[in-house]
């Protein structure tokens, strides 16, 4: 049988009362009442506030400690937190016993949930909302409170990773840092309980990627620590499912596994490893057993449209377990009254929804298992899998080329969720992502930007619908951005609506200078911005970022220097900031340290390892470029223009096969680039792959012809070198690079050629090339017509009458001619019915014709030079033939 504290610590973690409840638990929602000082139940009903004043808190944190005390004396010298809390929580672990202060009958359990309250503090005051009315200080001893913002400044200066630093005005980001020491930096500690050790690898993830997202930028060390954390989770998940009698009752299993594939998803989409996020979230959808899909039905769009036209709508279902379970869990009416506010179109033109036509009962038996009537009552869907679309819509962003196909791929997934709203998170997500989706719409931008300032200001509302509880219950499964990040967003939505001023309010309220700055220059106004960046770093000198920025307006290498030296060799975008100044500049050798400086602080940002492969292109420093380009696409595998350049260094070192692969890689992400598949082909072919060299140029003649037509472009459409080898493959029996005969290639080689000469009509060099494959085939009269039509190309040449060189070269095609006339007139060949026919009977005279019209044609020009000599020893020796 599970334990109390597995029951309890389930219970936090999945935000509700498990199936299997303990004996003091006789409902979902968590009575106050029965036990104040409960530390779970704290946690359950949202109360983070009243969890850090409790006596159990009061011990970790030290809070009723005098100012006599040696821990506090301590901490306010140093105001090292980390070395404070950690040797409390230790004190805490040792001295404590169940029969004591404990309210869960674990000490471990009290520290890990004592930090799930401070980590659901800092979400509460920095994304959810409301208002928590308490500082973090105020859980600290009363001695060291008023030194509130010196410990701030520590906390960030803690939480700064990889060279990415923290927004400054995190609101009450000291939770952020006590649950980081407790619940990361101690981990190891809270693990040696072995029951608390299945969940607090848990809120060990949780907590890093809030860290993650509090910073500027992504950073290498966080993500392996998380990824590390996530195959432990993995793991004692695995474990926990394959209890029969344990905490978790089967819908708990599903609900928590889907829940951790999610998180786990959503952590590799923050870091664009799109197809590992595709996977992971596909796992998460198989253990809901939710099922989806997209697919198309008739409607109206807009009030005067006529005709139904298809319009793509999501069908899904949860699985019936799910659907069914805790049904009093999710009775918010999230979208109503006072929760998230859904502004309407008030368009003209536009319908609120898509009107659906009523399907007939034909039409729905099609539809097959996941029936769809668009026009009826859809139905409710468990909050997880509503988390679980949008993470897919997400997913569809993250892969996909910005263009508008792609924003009507995501639409019906945000709409399936507005549908049937049941969770404050969830649906403040979708109408975040509709937003979004909405900007670049001339019709929907107002509703799009008034949504964004509606989802800003209702953080600071609570009401019956949207309780702390309610807000918090799924915040995990979403990537619902911070206050600060979602106020930017709407000044950079003002920005691109031209509300400018609007935009600049916003921006210097929460001191992103940068952005005020940005402002200034979008109204001409350099010198107020360098005159603004110059006040602010006379106030604070020790910023380097304000010397960077300085250093991007007067374009001074020394200011990106000077801020490297101000951050102590700590801020990447410096050496970034000055890499890219030299770059700009083909100043490579001085560009190439400043790149490595960067990357090695924080090796995520995928954009300066591409430079840095180029940088070493440039230098013939193939070493570094190969590492820089497969850093690239180990960190993006769809960045083409980075397997293309891995591949040209592999070519450059002779490495064919590796430059193949790479080149394969390329042409997955940039299908439509000849220039990638023009490598390919002669890869392929170095390396004697003949099968994927044919359909390579095949893919190269195609795209040029296309390019040509469009751009009238004069440049060449095929390779007559590459052409005439894959050719020459064939008719001297050569082997590929799987000891193949290339003569089974054949018919492809010869629906290559007809698509060429089906374009290209007046090459003769593609002509004798046809040339020689019919030859091959003994195709005799196809041979000789191939060998006619190169003649002709050459003989249609204007110049011919006014320039010697083109003269000569039409006598050598015309001698040429009639030796293939001389050769192959003379055989005989099998018509349709069988019976043997001469291939040219009249040989001779179409030789003699051939010859007497080219020498009527130039004689007045060329008389007198020895190529028309030529012509003339040719008509002597034809008389004699028969």
């Amino acid at each position: 049988m599970a334990t109390a504290i597995d029951q309890q610590q389930w219970s936090v973690l999945l935000g509700n009362d498990l199936q299997h409840k303990p004996e003091s638990t006789e409902a979902s929602t968590p009575d106050l009442s029965a036990d104040t000082s409960s530390l779970t139940q704290l946690l359950l009903a949202g109360e983070y506030g009243l969890a850090l004043k409790t006596p159990t808190a009061a011990e970790i944190f030290g809070t009723n400690l005098t100012e006599t005390d040696a821990e506090v004396i301590a901490l306010e010298s140093s105001l090292d937190l980390s070395a404070f809390l950690t040797k409390r929580m230790q004190s805490y672990l040792e001295n404590t016993t169940p029969s004591s202060t404990s309210t869960t009958s674990s000490a471990s359990l009290d520290v890990l949930f004592i930090a799930i309250a401070s980590l659901y503090a800092f979400v509460q005051a920095g994304w959810t909302g409301p208002e928590l009315g308490f500082e973090p200080v105020d859980v600290l001893p009363a001695h060291v409170r008023p030194k509130s913002k010196d410990l701030d400044k520590q906390a960030l200066d803690s939480l700064a990773v990889g060279g990415e630093t923290t927004y400054h005005l995190s609101p009450q980001i000291l939770f952020l840092h006590f649950s980081r020491i407790l619940l990361v930096d101690n981990l190891e500690t809270l693990k040696k309980d072995a029951v608390v050790a299945k969940t607090a690898p848990w809120w060990a993830l949780r907590t890093l990627f809030l860290q993650q997202r509090t910073l500027e930028g992504p950073t290498g060390l966080l993500q392996t620590e998380m990824l590390a954390l996530a195959d432990e989770i993995e793991s004692t998940l695995t474990a926990e499912v394959k209890i029969d009698n344990g905490a978790l009752e089967a819908i708990d299993k599903k609900e928590a596994l889907t829940r951790f594939w999610i998180e786990k998803g959503l952590v590799l989409h923050w870091y664009t490893e799109d197809t590992k996020a595709y996977e992971t979230l596909q796992k998460a959808q198989s253990t809901s057993g939710f099922r989806f899909k997209v697919t198309g039905a008739l409607g109206k769009r807009t009030k005067f449209q006529q005709f139904d036209t298809s319009q793509l709508v999501v069908v899904a279902e949860s699985s019936r377990d799910m659907a069914s379970s805790r049904p009093s869990a999710y009775s918010s009416k999230a979208g109503s009254g006072a929760g998230p506010k859904n502004l309407e179109h008030n368009d003209d033109t536009i319908l609120e929804k898509v009107q659906f036509t009523e399907l007939s009962e034909e039409d729905r038996a099609r539809l097959g298992d996941l029936e769809l009537d668009p026009s009826k009552k859809i139905e409710d869907l468990h909050p997880i899998d509503h988390a679980l679309l949008l993470a897919f819509c997400l997913n569809i962003k993250n892969t996909n080329p910005a263009h508008g196909l792609t924003v009507e791929q995501m639409f019906p997934f945000v709409t399936r969720v507005l549908e049937t709203p049941n969770n404050w998170t969830v649906y403040t997500m979708a109408l975040l992502l509709r937003s979004r989706l909405e900007s670049d719409k001339s019709r929907t931008v107002e509703r799009g930007a008034l949504q964004l300032q509606a989802l800003v200001d209702q953080t600071k509302i609570e009401d019956e619908t949207s309780t702390t509880r309610e807000r918090m219950h799924h915040f995990f499964s979403v990537l619902l951005p911070s206050k600060w990040e979602l106020e930017k967003e709407l000044a950079e939505q003002y920005m691109a609506l031209g509300v400018v001023r609007s935009a600049m309010d916003i921006f210097e309220r929460m001191e992103l200078w940068e952005d005020v700055i940005a402002c200034h220059q979008f109204l001409d106004q350099a010198e107020k911005a360098k005159a603004l960046c110059r006040e602010l770093l006379a106030k604070n000198p020790s910023n380097a970022k304000l010397h960077c920025t300085i250093g991007d307006l007067d374009e001074d290498p020394e200011k990106y220097k000077e801020a490297w030296e101000v951050s102590g060799h700590r801020l990447a975008r410096a050496q970034r900031s000055l890499g890219a100044y030299y770059f700009k500049r083909s100043e490579y050798e001085l560009a190439k340290p400043c790149y490595q400086k960067a990357l090695k602080i924080n090796p995520l940002f995928e954009n300066s390892w591409f430079i840095l492969g180029c940088i070493g292109m440039q230098l013939e420093d193939f070493d570094v470029a190969i590492e820089a380009f497969t850093k690239v696409v180990s960190i993006d595998q769809s960045n083409g223009e980075a397997w293309n350049n891995l591949a040209a260094i592999h070519m450059r070192r002779n490495n064919n096969l590796d430059a193949q692969h790479a080149l394969r890689q390329a042409l997955k992400e940039k299908r439509e680039s000849w220039k990638i598949w023009s490598n390919y082909m002669y890869c392929s072919l170095d390396v004697g792959d003949f099968t994927e060299a044919i359909r390579a140029m095949g893919m190269v003649v195609e795209l040029r012809w296309k390019q040509k037509k469009e751009e009238t472009v004069n440049d060449e459409i095929v390779d007559i070198v590459i052409l005439d080898r894959i050719v020459q493959g064939l008719t001297r029996d050569l082997k590929d690079l799987y000891s193949r005969k290339v003569a089974f290639q054949e018919s492809r080689i010869e629906d290559l050629l007809l698509g060429i000469t089906n374009r290209i009509t007046n090459d003769p060099r593609i002509w004798r090339i046809c040339g020689k494959f019919y030859f091959w085939q003994k195709n005799y009269p196809e041979c000789l017509e191939c060998q006619l039509k190169a003649y002709r190309s050459v003989i249609h040449n204007p110049k011919i009458e006014t320039d010697q060189t083109e003269f000569e070269k039409a006598v050598e095609s015309a001698i040429e001619m009639v030796d293939w006339y001389r050769n192959l007139g003379p055989l005989t060949y099998k018509d349709k019915q069988g019976q043997e026919q001469p291939v040219a009977k009249d040989w001779a005279y179409r030789s003699k014709q051939m010859i007497k019209s080219l020498m009527a044609r130039t004689r007045d020009s060329w008389e007198d030079v020895p190529a028309y000599e030529k012509l003339k020893d040719t008509m002597e020796d034809l008389k004699s033939e028969k």
